[in-house]
């Protein structure tokens, strides 16, 4: 699926939210990016409203540090008993600590930035009153790089620590997964990556990668990265995967940064790459010797 039939699957999903929204051919009022007119045959025989209208702009925003916005409208008239204010709380749920993988992309995750109030007058003498609520959209790309790779090094080694959890760019996703307390998300990434030495074989580099733990309860979030970090800091390194260690020059944990946008625990790490390959013994003469 792509990006959007996701988050309509994600809306229309969710019980919660769809038992307060009017039904359009049998299925409940989430339209993108326009709802139909309230002519078309499909509407239920009492009021098209309640209804859900979202529309996504996936350019990046750096001042926001987002790859998009998610824009959700929320429609009722004032002369229904359900109210925006009384769905908002609803929407935000639906895509609270949410991961959607769309077909061939990467994964994204949704931050709640604001929610506005707005009335129009109709023609008619009704009065339609709504909430518009924006989300920016984060995007979680893989961060494998080459060999030796230090996020994946750093994944390898809290699936170790925490098998229960879901490593994103390590584990397997699916379409929609859910960050709960039970199984939260992981997701490491390289913020920067700098050259501090060299010598004849190797050049040292210090790879600064941010942890990020998606989960929806507090307390296990800071449980964890408090473990993660206080591990890292006791075994003061990390193995690489062609089995180099990966020394720990540098670790902070912030436990009031945001876990989506910033992430939680930040590592800095000294490596070594290779100038050149071990050589193989190679087989210039054979010499048969018999009795």
């Amino acid at each position: 699926m792509i990006l959007e039939e996701l988050i309509h699957k994600r809306f229309v999903g969710s019980e919660n939210l769809t038992k307060h929204l009017a039904i359009f051919n049998g299925v409940p009022a989430v339209f993108s990016p326009e709802p139909p007119d309230e002519s078309q045959e499909g509407w239920g025989e009492n009021t098209q409203y309640p209804q859900v209208i979202y529309n996504f702009d996936l350019q990046a925003n750096e001042e926001r540090h987002s790859a998009g916005t998610l824009s959700v409208s929320l429609l009722c008239q004032n002369t229904t008993e359900i109210t925006p204010e009384a769905i908002e709380p609803l929407v935000r749920d639906c895509l609270r600590d949410v991961i959607l993988k769309p077909a061939e992309g990467t994964p994204y995750c949704f931050a709640w930035a604001r929610t506005d109030s707005f009335t129009i007058d109709e023609k008619k003498g009704n009065v339609t009153i709504g909430s518009e609520v924006r989300f920016d959209i984060l995007e979680y790309p893989s961060w494998e790089t080459s060999d030796p790779d230090p996020v994946m090094a750093t994944n390898k080694y809290i699936k170790e620590l925490y098998p229960e959890c879901l490593i994103m760019g390590y584990d397997r996703m699916e379409e929609i997964t859910e960050a709960t307390a039970e199984r939260p998300v992981i997701y490491c990434r390289l913020t920067s990556a700098d050259k501090s030495e060299e010598t004849n074989t190797v050049a040292w580099m210090d790879g600064r990668i941010a942890i990020h733990i998606l989960c929806p309860n507090s307390e296990t979030r800071i449980k964890m990265a408090a473990a993660i970090a206080n591990s890292i800091s006791l075994d003061g390194e990390i193995i690489m995967l062609d089995h180099s260690p990966m020394f720990i020059k540098r670790l902070q944990a912030n436990y009031k940064s945001d876990y989506l946008k910033d992430g939680q625990i930040f590592v800095t790490g000294h490596y070594g790459l290779l100038r050149y390959k071990a050589k193989p013994h190679s087989l210039t003469a054979a010499h048969v010797k018999y009795k």
